[in-house]
């Protein structure tokens, strides 16, 4: 079941009313029946994968609190190794067999691998994660392990987020399941309810849907036109799609945690924060502190500080950055073009940290002083600059080979000494017209215009939907009327095609 579908709607408005109008001590029961109706629709095989997966962690982490020593461990790592091992058989077996056989290859060694012909289940490295965190929180004692196995289910099924997160820390969680259990609950009265965070909840899913339905699909189609067949295309076409890409996965991504949160809100939970406006960042270390946080701030805790973060030598801090992004990219998929695109903001992100401690010291300042930032032109230069590098790294994402990605960022610049026919040229091969041209800077404007409103909002401590609550009723109308219209009227010239979202895919 998609978000942008007619049948999420009347599910998420189905599970909205009965989740309020029963005691609140039963309703993480109704968000489990959710969970289950849900995820069921993407195979009773996944289904089944998910129960196994959450029985076994959950075992485990009540037995890792009743033994000491050897078998703690043992309760530990069994789980642990049966949780990774599924992930990696999935989705790594056949990129394994790959590299085996190229390996044996330079050797003169013929080997056929065995090719797995399963498809990796919907969410299944979202929803890993999240079962891997709980476990290592309750062996470090941070956390006791959850006596209720339908509440540790309907964590680790949350349905707005199973799909592609956001990855939710468990002990958040299950204090939002303990207090809401708390609640005053009685049959036919909303008990608990807020109106105004159901609005906002409502607003930000709206905010999400734009992104995903209006922007992210209409660049989609532009974007696999060239990518699928990049030696097909030349010069400003294959420069135009690296920029929609940028666009696309960030409007597809951010759309879809911003309709998850909005969901899980919308049931009163507060799911963790994904994306905050990342292409405002003017470093790379800070677009990571933007992008995809939940998976970020998961890396940084579980495999960055593990390995000695920052409190090691130079040497060996760039390796631990270096690894846990090639981590991260291999996460994303079992590619050389994901482990690439891991390694370029690896790769920066330590050229950032020694320029900036040598920029420190020339200076007189103490390079761990967080107090400066950069500000004025100074700071818009750098944003367009992490803003050109994450677009030439997003090739390497997007490609399907390491040769596309190379072909697409050595031949974009053919033909660009005569600029009105290198754009012109390029934006007809791939079929933008003059009328298609201004609804693509209209709704990327539109875009824009947002992320800035709402990053200006957060830089003051406010929020977007804060300010714009404060805007006299007759205003907010006005607005609301003026953004239906120009979704109807845009549905009616270009169509409601759905399409799955991009991270469903990892």
């Amino acid at each position: 079941m998609l978000f942008n579908s007619v049948s999420f709607a009347v599910f998420m408005t189905a599970v909205f009313l009965i989740y309020w109008n029963v005691p609140a001590k039963f309703r993480y029961l109704v968000v489990l029946v959710a969970n289950s109706y849900f995820y069921l629709g993407f195979g009773l095989n996944n289904f089944v994968l998910l129960c196994i997966v959450c029985a076994v962690t959950y075992a485990g982490a009540l037995l890792m609190e009743r033994c000491e020593g050897g078998r703690r461990k043992l309760c530990f790592g069994l789980p642990f190794a049966v949780a990774l091992g599924l992930l990696l058989v999935f989705k790594y077996f056949n990129f394994a067999g790959q590299v085996f056989a190229g390996a044996l290859g330079i050797f003169g060694i013929g080997f056929t691998p065995a090719v797995l012909k399963i498809a990796a289940p919907v969410g299944i490295s979202f929803y890993t994660f999240k079962v891997i965190s709980y476990m290592v929180e309750v062996y470090r004692g941070k956390l006791p392990a959850q006596r209720n196995f339908a509440k540790y289910a309907t964590y680790v099924g949350f349905f707005p987020q199973i799909a592609s997160g956001p990855i939710e820390r468990p002990a958040p969680f299950f204090e939002m399941l303990d207090r809401q259990g708390k609640e005053d609950g009685g049959f036919f009265g909303f008990n608990g309810f807020s109106y105004g965070k159901a609005s906002n909840a409502l607003k930000l899913m709206g905010v999400g849907f734009f992104k995903k339905m209006i922007v992210a699909d209409l660049l989609s189609g532009y974007v696999t036109k060239v990518f699928s067949n990049v030696a097909a295309y030349d010069g400003f076409a294959l420069m135009a799609a690296a920029f929609l890409f940028s666009i696309q996965i960030y409007c597809d991504f951010a759309g879809y945690s911003d309709i998850a949160n909005g969901a899980a809100r919308l049931l009163g939970y507060d799911g963790a924060r994904n994306f905050e406006y990342p292409y405002f960042s003017a470093s790379v270390k800070e677009f990571w502190g933007r992008w995809h946080i939940s998976l970020s701030t998961w890396f940084r805790d579980y495999i960055y500080i593990p390995l000695g973060g920052s409190r090691v030598g130079s040497l060996r801090y760039a390796i631990n950055i270096m690894i846990t992004f090639m981590v991260s990219g291999l996460w994303h998929g079992a590619s050389l073009t994901f482990i690439v695109w891991g390694a370029l903001h690896g790769a920066v992100q330590v050229l950032e940290n020694f320029a900036h401690n040598a920029w420190a010291r020339l200076h007189g300042r103490d390079p761990k002083d967080k107090s400066y930032k950069k500000k004025g032109a100074a700071r818009i230069v750098s944003i367009v600059l992490v803003f050109l590098f994450a677009t030439v790294a997003w090739v390497f994402f997007e490609a399907d080979s390491l040769g596309d990605a190379m072909y697409v960022l050595t031949n974009m610049w053919h033909g660009i000494a005569s600029p009105v026919g290198y754009i012109k040229g390029g934006l007809q091969s791939i079929g933008i017209n003059s009328g298609m041209m201004l609804h693509l800077i209209i709704v990327i404007g539109m875009l824009f215009a947002y992320d800035l409103t709402a990053y200006i909002a957060s830089q003051k401590g406010s929020s977007i939907f804060a300010w714009f609550n404060r805007l006299p009723k007759v205003v907010r109308w006005i607005v609301y009327i003026l953004v239906v219209d120009l979704m109807v009227i845009w549905f009616m010239q270009y169509g409601a095609d759905s399409s799955s979202f991009v991270y469903f895919e990892f």
